[in-house]
């Protein structure tokens, strides 16, 4: 009877040690992670603004009043009403398109005919590469150019986007119109390189990152000389991913740092 009582004994000192170490186990605290979260983000374009009938009105009227075409022999291969905040009247995309020449132009158009207008250069993309770079770009595309128009910035109002190719100079450039300067202000002009020309991917994605909104770009710090071109330090920026986000107080984006 002594040997069962002192076994009993035994086995409860036992199972009140394991429940303790369970106990303790399940009290420690958990370390915290460094997460970081990055997913696709998904910008709307441009509200639809007009009807069939007022793209060809309005497109009718820029025919006979506008230089390019009416000299230079410019057709009209876009066109549709966009919310820029220019004032003064509606606000107008136009792509005008002879042969390689191809240009942008927006305008502000009320009843008295046009009140503003804003040129800008436009580039092609299979001029510039055989992947679609802007496949995943949002916002409304310009036809087959390197250029979309969309609330970038969440500001409401509408910025065009686009690739720009000049040289050995490449750049991701955001504009968008200031009131104050009656103009359009460059929000980012970013130099970046492409990676594949023939199978991608796309320099630039459009992301949230840590709960930031913004684009990611593979970046390509270029040093221009005098007269040539000169490869970029090995040490510098070039080559990396750098994620950037829209800053209200400067306005434009700034840069966060490289992203994996």
């Amino acid at each position: 009877m002594k040997k069962i009582l002192v076994a009993v004994v035994f086995l409860s000192i036992i199972a009140t040690l394991l429940f303790s170490c369970i106990n303790k186990k399940k009290k420690q605290p958990v370390p915290e992670e460094t997460v970081v979260r990055t997913e696709t983000l998904i910008i709307s374009g441009p509200d639809v603004l007009a009807t069939e009938e007022e793209r060809e009105s309005i497109k009718e009227f820029i025919t006979k009043n506008e230089r390019q075409i009416t000299e230079f022999k410019h057709e009209i291969v876009f066109i549709d009403k966009i919310n820029l905040g220019i004032p003064g009247g509606d606000n107008w995309v136009v792509r005008l398109s002879k042969g390689r020449s191809d240009f942008l132009i927006v305008y502000a158009i009320n009843n008295n005919g046009i009140e503003k207008r804003y040129v800008f250069s436009i580039f092609d993309i299979e001029q510039e590469s055989k992947f679609n770079i802007m496949q995943n770009i949002p916002g409304t595309h310009i036809g087959d150019s390197t250029s979309s128009i969309g609330d970038f910035n969440g500001d409401g109002k509408n910025e065009i986007f686009t690739y720009g190719f000049g040289g050995n100079w490449f750049a991701i450039v955001i504009e968008g119109y200031d009131i104050e300067k009656d103009d359009f202000e460059d929000y980012c002009q970013i130099p970046f390189r492409l990676i594949d020309r023939e199978n991608g991917p796309a320099p630039v994605e459009f992301i949230t990152y840590n709960d930031m909104y913004g684009f990611k770009v593979f970046y390509e710090q270029i040093e221009l000389g005098l007269s040539y071109y000169t490869e970029p330090d090995p040490n510098s920026k070039s080559n990396k991913w750098f994620f950037y986000t829209w800053d209200k107080e400067q306005k434009k984006y700034i840069e966060i740092g490289e992203i994996e």
